[in-house]
């Protein structure tokens, strides 16, 4: 290193010493200075609150300080030291000692670049002399300590501000909060809410809201002028804003949400009116937002509310007998329900549940909008399929509102049940009844004919005997009269339960009278002192006790011969129970063997798991089916219920073994082999029902023949009849389809359009109906509007079906409907036992009128285009048809004949009572449709003389299956409890009721409570 070199590295320390207290005091100040600066916008940020131009104000100023900062404080001194002479300039002010000669030495430079001496350049300094000269000064500079020539102490103050400044800072932070906020509002981007100024009086006056309502409320739309800016409106109304801007304005918003975070909408300005529009989906809040031409924009200070009423789900209530009710068997139902909804209802349904089966549902009704529906339907859980014994059905009410907004929404009633109970459970239990009266009344019979024999002579008894005689006779007596006491109240426990059939119930109730008349004849003849036994008795009793004996003697041939004959008619109908319990198990397996074999072919053909649950399920109550068959064939061979002639009875061992090879078939998945052992089971199935049939009917026919040979005879007539009208059904029949195929001929080319326009009117009679309020269900305006819909309804089926005759009576019956509809909106009040009706309103009246003209319209066009019934047919066609109305005549008046000798001949007989008024029933029909063919109206005379065949089919099957103990196997609806079922007039049943409600005497509980349920029928 030369001598240069050394002292350059001198002025470097110096240098870099300089510019280090140089950075320091510029540190120092500059954030001093950068703090205040932001405390002071701070502070303005705070007065003036969120603004737009606070961020970039802040970073200008800032950055202009530290700038300024940087260049003034550090750059500038950099520049300034930049050469070696500053730095010696510098050296030499700070140690003036060494000022001129270290100079001196860094101008010279280094000797070595200095041009060499000459004689002739006597002026050229000596490059000896300068090394000198550096060499002495670097000796002299080598010593110098930089920190010592510049001190820090500068910089050290100037850090000792910005510290002060800082700790100033932090004071006024923590007792000025205010700071903080206004420092993050200097950093914060505010929103249009945040940098607006608050306006605390209105920005904008004539505030105009518009409310357009979801078409599926119904709803018309509304205008509130001078509103308060409120929105409170249904969830997807369309709103429309309209206000006059209080202040000059250039451009306008709405704010949405409390602080503007949920958006914003624009607004329109024309002609100085700002407009904006919104669909209302959700509650939330909105400030009227402005911008003035020049200036900081406002908003109000108060939000307005913005409240999107909920669609809440519609309210449905569901009526039935019991929440929970058991049946024996299945039975049709009466549901009652009510639903309402907010804007309208779509449908109502029933949904059931069958076992764990899935949901079915089934349409009570299409509300079409009404807000309101109400009715009562008839439902026969069986027609969704197979109900086994104890199977568990739930059902309930849905009803489905129109929401097109948020999604149509259910509301569902509560859930109740019906359990299906096993009928043959219920058979035992009534034939161990029977059994029991049986025994008892075999006892009695035994006791009268060798317990007291003596009263049948005619010797007179001593009079020792006497009164002993009686006292034995009036035990029997009493005995006799508890046991039938007992029948009594087996026939009194089917009258609320049903239990028994018609015809059991009528042959015990026979049995229960005859006996009841002997016992009072032998009570008369005991008179009021039999059985007494005191040895106190007076001479005058005495007297008379050989009399009594004598009386009650004359009486006992009569009374045994009448109690034998109930004890074997008693007997008799145990057994036939017996064996109609067993024929029937036995069509029950036939009819699950069917129902095993339709389902394994609907398996076959779409392998559905369901199905496969479904058929092993079939399969398991096959077997216990068969194995209770079994065990109630080893009882009857037990017992001594049948003679030994009618206990042939099949062996079951191998039915029930072919019954558990199906598991095992099943569960290998083997369906060739499982259609095998289907069809070899019910080979066995049929075989052994044919058994039980014939035993049954042997036994009726041995023990009931003079019945058997009476209904056997009616049915043969009744079967005849049939045929005859079947077939001439079908001729009638005929001759509509060529009549139908005519007036098709005659309308070709104008049918369409024709049915085009009158569907159109259908539609519009169906709105019309749709909207018409009812009030009260049950009244008679309810009830005419109901029927009104119906025939719209079939108007609609009908034309669909082309049936245009048909069509027209339905209008007219629509029409009828609807005239007496507007006579009960004039009355405003129902007569007899009605309620009363819902006020009428004009509006009511008028839809009623308008729907009753659309219904004459739609029977009028009708009339105008069907052309005549008997310009349709031929001459040898209209010969035709009076020649089958003598034909129908002649069956209706055979038909009279056989309910005539049904009345003759079956009109005592339990269970027969109804045969002469089913049978008159189809005599009528016959009539009419002999009348309807008079006047070639082949169609509905068809339809008249299908409806008499059919009501003959349905009697002849009755009495051939017409059974002893089949109390639970008729179809009439289980009716909902209630006190408008009842005909007598509504106050005195009101009464009753209330007496109802008051406790009897304990004993004679039941009997109050049956005398009051038959007095209110």
């Amino acid at each position: 290193m030369n001598e240069l070199q050394r002292i350059q590295s001198v002025l470097i320390a110096v240098r870099r010493r300089a510019l280090l207290r140089a950075a320091l005091q510029t540190a120092g100040f500059g954030l001093a200075a950068m703090l205040l600066a932001l405390l002071v916008l701070a502070l303005s940020a705070v007065a003036v609150g969120p603004a737009g131009f606070w961020p970039l104000l802040s970073v200008v100023v800032l950055a202009a300080l530290g700038v300024s900062a940087l260049a003034v404080g550090l750059i500038r001194p950099a520049r300034q030291l930049r050469g070696d002479r500053a730095a010696a300039s510098l050296v030499a002010q700070l140690h003036p000692a060494v000022a001129s000669d270290l100079c001196s030495a860094v101008e010279l430079g280094a000797p070595d670049d200095m041009p060499a001496q000459t004689d002739s350049e006597s002026t050229t300094v000596s490059r000896t002399l300068v090394r000198a000269l550096q060499g002495s000064v670097a000796g002299a500079v080598e010593p110098l300590d930089p920190r010592r020539l510049i001190s820090l102490r500068p910089a050290v103050s100037a850090l000792g501000v910005f510290v002060v400044v800082a700790a100033g800072t932090g004071v006024a932070l923590q007792r000025w909060p205010d700071l903080i906020h206004g420092i993050e509002t200097l950093a914060h981007r505010p929103t249009r809410f945040e940098g607006a100024a608050i306006s605390p009086a209105p920005l904008v006056g004539d505030l105009r809201i518009s409310y357009e309502y979801p078409a599926y409320t119904g709803l018309p739309p509304h205008v509130v002028d001078g509103s308060t800016g409120d929105i409170i409106a249904v969830k997807g109304t369309k709103v429309r804003l309209e206000a006059r801007p209080l202040r000059r304005t250039r451009k306008a918003l709405l704010l949405l949400g409390e602080d503007g975070e949920r958006g914003e909408l624009p607004a329109k300005m024309v002609q100085g009116v700002m407009s904006t529009e919104l669909t209302l989906n959700e509650s939330g809040t909105y400030r009227f937002w402005l911008a003035p031409i020049l200036g900081r924009p406002v908003r109000e200070l108060r939000s307005h509310q913005m409240t999107a009423e909920v669609d809440n789900p519609p309210r449905v209530e569901i009526l039935g007998p019991a929440d929970r009710l058991e049946l024996p068997t299945p039975r049709p139902i009466e549901i009652g329900y009510t639903a309402d909804d907010d804007y309208g209802l779509d449908r109502v349904e029933l949904v059931y549940r069958i076992g764990d089966q899935p949901e079915q549902r089934q349409l009570l009704r299409d509300a079409h909008g009404a807000r309101a529906a109400q009715g009562r339907m008839v439902w026969d859980p069986a027609s969704a399929g197979t109900l086994l014994a104890g199977e568990r059905i739930a059902y309930r009410v849905e009803a489905k509102d129109r929401d097109e907004v948020s999604g149509a929404k259910i509301g569902s009633s509560r859930t109740l049940y019906v359990v299906i109970q096993n009928p043959h459970e219920s058979i035992e239990e009534r034939l161990d009844r029977q059994r029991e009266l049986l025994d008892r009344f075999v006892a009695d019979l035994a006791n009268r004919l060798e317990q007291a024999p003596a009263a049948r002579d005619g010797a007179p008894p001593p009079v020792g005997d006497a009164p002993s005689r009686l006292a034995t006779i009036g035990a029997l007596h009493e005995a006799e009269e508890s046991h039938l006491a007992l029948l009594g109240r087996l026939l009194d426990d089917d009258r609320r339960e049903g239990t028994l059939g018609k015809a059991l119930r009528g042959t015990l109730a026979g049995i229960a009278d005859r006996l009841e008349h002997v016992l009072r004849e032998e009570a008369a003849a005991l008179g009021p002192k039999s059985g007494t036994t005191s040895g106190t008795a007076t001479g005058k009793s005495a007297a008379g006790t050989p009399a009594t004996l004598a009386r009650v003697g004359a009486l006992a041939d009569k009374h045994a011969a009448e109690l034998e004959k109930d004890v074997l008619l008693l007997d008799d109908l145990i057994g036939r129970q017996r064996l109609e319990d067993l024929s029937r198990l036995g069509r029950e397996l036939t009819d699950a063997h069917q129902r095993l074999q339709d389902l394994l072919q609907r398996y076959k053909a779409t392998k559905d798991p369901g199905l496969r649950r479904q058929l092993e399920r079939e399969a398991r109550d096959l077997r216990a089916r068969i194995n209770e068959l079994a065990q109630k064939i080893a009882a009857l061979k037990a017992r001594n219920d049948v003679p030994e002639e009618w206990r042939n009875m099949p062996d079951m061992k191998a039915v029930a073994e072919q019954a558990r090879k199906l598991d095992d078939l099943l569960e290998r998945g083997d369906e060739a082999g499982l259609s095998k052992a289907l069809a070899d089971l019910g080979e066995n199935l049929k075989s052994l029902r044919q058994m039980l049939d014939q035993n049954l009917e042997s036994f009726g026919a041995e023990r009931f023949p003079q019945e058997n040979r009476v209904v056997a005879e009616l049915m043969k007539k009744i079967g005849d009849l049939e045929g005859d009208e079947r077939a001439l059904q079908k001729e009638t029949q005929g001759l509509a389809d060529r009549q139908e195929a005519e007036v098709e001929r005659r309308l070709k080319g104008q049918l369409e359009e024709f049915l085009k326009r009158e569907n159109e009117k259908v539609e519009r009679l169906r709105s019309r109906l749709a909207g018409v309020p009812t009030g009260d269900p049950e009244s008679a305006l309810a009830e005419e509007i109901e029927r009104a819909r119906d025939s719209a309804k079939q108007m609609k089926r009908l034309f669909a079906e082309r049936d245009l005759a048909e069509a027209k009576g339905e209008a007219e019956r629509a029409a009828s409907s609807l005239d007496r509809a507007s006579e009960h909106l004039g009355d405003g009040e129902e007569a007899g036992h009605k309620r009363r009706a819902r006020p009428a309103r004009p509006a009511d009246v008028e839809a009623v009128s308008e729907a009753r003209a659309t219904a004459q319209e739609i029977a009028d066009d009708l009339e105008k285009i069907l052309p005549r019934a008997s310009e349709m047919m031929t001459p040898e066609e209209r010969e035709q048809a009076r020649g089958q109305s003598e034909r129908q005549n002649a069956i209706g008046n055979r038909t009279d004949d056989a309910a005539a000798e049904a009345a003759k001949r079956l009109g005592k007989m339990p269970g027969l009572e109804k045969a002469e008024s089913d049978l008159k029933g189809a005599a009528t029909r016959m009539r009419q449709a002999g009348e309807m063919l008079k006047k070639s109206e082949s169609k509905p005379a068809a339809g008249a003389e299908r409806d008499a065949a059919d009501r003959l089919a349905k009697l002849r099957d009755s009495l051939q299956e017409r059974t002893m103990g089949t109390g639970k196997q008729q179809h009439d609806p289980v009716r909902i409890p209630g006190a408008d079922e009842s005909t007598a007039p509504r106050a005195w049943r009101q009464e009753l009721m209330d007496a109802m409600k008051e406790k009897a005497p304990e004993r004679f509980r039941d009997e109050v409570r049956r005398y009051y349920e038959e007095l209110v029928r």
